[in-house]
């Protein structure tokens, strides 16, 4: 079962967004992203283009250790300003019969991935062996994600760095991981598939505070998880993305994603690729298909927009992925790939 993640597309503002304002309650907050102190100066120097060598999707610790029911809790941040339990009062309410002891509890530190705590199992029921599949497909080359950081330099604290980030296509042989990889680009992240400089994504006020790159302002990334050769796409809302960066900027580790999926986009994932895994749930109303989406709809902890609010249900998942990352060098725009066939469609 070929398995992989790739990023797709994505969009950010220009403007770095407020965090939302929990409301009153007795939780401390929990872990966030190093703030932008006031009185850097602006990054000068080389560019690097770093790209995701290891990925972690949450059952493993970052060292590579198995932990299929623990390792979620050390990816993500506090996107919510607050360290929620099972006794936590001000949230959102559960959604489909939710219990608030199984849905509200955050991770070390008040990390927010109810992703990882309660849909990562779902899929590892699908493909049991996700993270080795996608992990070889990057060692492979068959993907990357790549931040070219364009006047990084080597200062440990500076801002006004423009970011772009990039999706890798096949780069037809395994990496080096020695700076001289050129890695072809997904046209699915160019606004103009003609010119490689066009990315959709672009964080232009992103920072670095004691070696740690900040992606700054926040924006929507799509990540793509691919399981049998069908794609689900998990659109990461109000994302923030961190990195340690080695001295030499030659790579980083200790990377983060973090942000917030709305949940029925989510469904609506699920349902278009489950069919790849049984016949039966072409049926959208298969009681077993059924199932697995009242799981996932009872995974809402948050708002869709990162903020709680106590009087209505909650209508997003929150999610935290890891990454290690190293330098490589933008590569020729690829061919568009073509869709998976489709696994409820007649047999000619």
């Amino acid at each position: 079962m070929a398995t992989s993640l790739a990023v797709l597309g994505c969009g950010s503002d220009t403007v770095s967004e407020k965090p939302p304002v929990p409301p009153p309650s007795e939780d401390p907050a929990g872990l966030a992203p190093p703030e932008e102190p006031e009185g850097l100066s602006t990054c000068e120097g080389a560019g690097k283009v770093m790209a995701m060598s290891q990925i972690f999707l949450g059952d493993t610790k970052r060292d590579g250790t198995p932990d299929p029911t623990g390792g979620w809790k050390f990816y993500g941040y506090d996107l919510d300003g607050r360290a929620s339990t099972k006794a936590s009062v001000g949230l959102c309410k559960p959604r489909a019969g939710g219990s608030p002891a199984a849905v509200y509890p955050d991770g070390e530190e008040g990390r927010d991935n109810s992703f990882g705590k309660n849909i990562l199992p779902v899929i590892l029921g699908l493909s049991s062996d996700l993270s080795t599949q996608a992990n070889q497909a990057i060692s492979d080359g068959e993907f990357t994600i790549m931040l070219d950081m364009s006047t990084l330099g080597t200062s440990e604290d500076c801002n006004g760095l423009q970011a772009k980030l990039y999706g890798g296509a096949d780069l037809g042989a395994p990496p080096k991981w020695d700076g001289t990889d050129q890695w072809p680009l997904l046209p699915e992240l160019l606004n103009n598939d003609m010119d490689p400089t066009s990315a959709k994504i672009v964080f232009p006020k992103s920072y670095v505070v004691k070696n740690t790159w900040v992606s700054g302002t926040k924006g929507t990334v799509k990540l793509s998880l691919s399981i049998s050769g069908f794609s689900i796409t998990l659109d990461i809302n109000s994302a923030v993305i961190t990195v340690d960066l080695d001295a030499d900027r030659n790579g980083g580790t200790n990377g983060t994603i973090a942000g917030v999926i709305e949940t029925e986009a989510l469904i609506s994932e699920i349902t278009k690729v489950a069919a790849a895994f049984d016949e039966s749930f072409c049926d959208p109303m298969s009681p077993t298909l059924q199932s697995i989406l009242n799981q996932i709809r009872q995974a809402s902890d948050i708002m869709k927009n990162g903020s709680q609010d106590p009087a209505v249900e909650c209508d997003g998942i929150s999610i935290g992925l890891g990454f290690n990352a190293k330098a490589v060098q933008l590569g020729p725009v690829a061919p568009k790939g073509e869709p998976p066939p489709d696994p409820c469609a007649p047999m000619p």
